[in-house]
């Protein structure tokens, strides 16, 4: 009988590895579920190796070619409708076929299709979804497989589309901050390129034709769109290895960590940089914590899902404190001014009255509108600022245009 290496989730979402014997996969997973547990993933360890070893092969050039990805949003809307399917009493079998063949998005629509069929041979639902984890986190797999556990999976689903809707909420926050700036910069700088390289060499050769001696601020203009318009190409080259490169120092462990201390350190962009982060932290460990995973298994999926190495740093020291033993916001404290003195007292209340989940999900919904807030705050900033820097540039040029006029005319008086 073949061995399988096997990765399974028990029904408070705690990850748990193993090795067993079994027929086939589907076997392993009925195993499995007699245990209490959920199979994610599996490998053969025993029995025909050719076949496995071939599957292993494929699954390795599969991670080399680029996959094509499906939006949070697309997310969202799927589990919202299952959700209402099987609130309606329809089977989850029938309700992931309908959904799959109504699917507008052709890769999003292979997955379910696969997920249904996994489904079909007797896998668990959240098995197969874990099948797929560039589209479903550990997050939606914890949760899902809670929700087989307690027999309640349309409550999850709930939770979960309403957890994949603030995700969505969160991105389109992210997005209405940095749109704004880039469009301004964007148009800016496409203005004064052409002004520099197209408007001001005209009047530049009829400067030179009456032999006027052009001023140094003319001079450095003219040269610096000479250049652009010969130099175009490579310019944009070293843009593009510039930010190739920076985004690769960037993702290195140290590097990232200074990346987002510095963020939120910044004035304005701080405040929302931390408003954001301690939204996502709050709302993912509220929506475990409803769901009846464990403390620390919420804590470390909320630390995967923080995206902030600072948070991250910070939610690990968390878990070893509460390892020991030590209550969640007495741990919380050793943030500082990360965690917000009146966070520490609302999780502390709800420590106290047996509420944390409930208290943690609300102040998350608290500092959600806060960072409607600061965005705010900071197109109010940034707009005076823009107009300034934006004036102080096309001022600039307009005097170096202006300047030779003025000498043109001394030397006709």
């Amino acid at each position: 009988m073949p061995e399988f290496e096997f990765k399974a989730v028990d029904g408070k979402g705690k990850f748990v590895n193993g090795v067993s014997s079994a027929q086939d996969q589907a076997s392993l997973s009925r195993i499995l579920q007699d245990q209490g547990l959920f199979l994610m993933e599996t490998v053969e360890l025993g029995g025909e190796q050719a076949p496995a070893q071939a599957s292993a092969f494929m699954t390795r050039l599969r991670g080399y070619l680029p996959k094509p990805k499906v939006s949070v949003k697309d997310v969202s809307f799927f589990t919202s409708q299952l959700s209402i399917m099987i609130r309606s009493a329809l089977p989850i079998l029938e309700s992931l076929q309908i959904l799959g063949e109504q699917t507008p998005n052709p890769t999003f629509q292979a997955l379910v299709e696969d997920v249904s069929k996994h489904v079909s041979e007797g896998m668990p639902l959240s098995a197969a979804f874990a099948r797929h984890p560039e589209t479903f986190d550990q997050i939606y797999i914890s949760l899902l497989a809670a929700g087989e556990a307690a027999g309640s999976m349309e409550v999850m689903l709930d939770r979960l589309s309403a957890y994949l809707d603030f995700k969505v909420r969160l991105e389109q926050k992210i997005r209405s901050a940095l749109v704004y700036p880039v469009i301004v910069m964007l148009v800016a700088g496409s203005v004064i390129g052409f002004l520099v390289t197209f408007v001001l060499p005209t009047f530049a050769d009829v400067f030179v034709q009456l032999n006027i001696d052009l001023p140094w601020p003319t001079r450095v203009l003219l040269t610096s769109g000479a250049f652009v318009r010969q130099w175009w190409w490579a310019l944009l080259l070293a843009a593009g290895a510039a930010a190739g490169g920076a985004r690769a120092w960037a993702k290195h462990p140290g590097n990232a960590m200074r990346v987002d201390r510095l963020l939120l350190r910044l004035p304005l962009i701080g405040e929302l940089t931390r408003n954001i982060v301690l939204t996502r932290v709050l709302r993912t460990l509220g929506s475990l914590l409803e769901s009846g995973v464990s403390i620390l298994n919420s804590l470390e999926l909320t630390k995967n899902a923080a995206d902030n190495a600072v948070f991250r740093e910070l939610l690990d020291k968390v878990s070893v404190d509460v390892k020991g033993g030590k209550v969640l916001s007495a741990s919380l404290a050793r943030g500082g001014e990360l965690i917000p003195r009146v966070v520490l007292g609302m999780v502390a209340t709800g420590e106290r009255t047996g509420a944390l989940p409930e208290i943690i999900s609300r102040v998350a919904g608290f500092y959600e509108a806060e960072t409607d807030s600061a965005v705010k705050n900071i197109f109010a900033a940034m707009e005076p600022l823009f107009i300034v820097v934006l004036g102080l540039m096309v001022g600039g040029i307009a005097i170096s245009v202006l300047l030779p006029m003025f000498d043109m005319a001394q030397g006709i008086k």
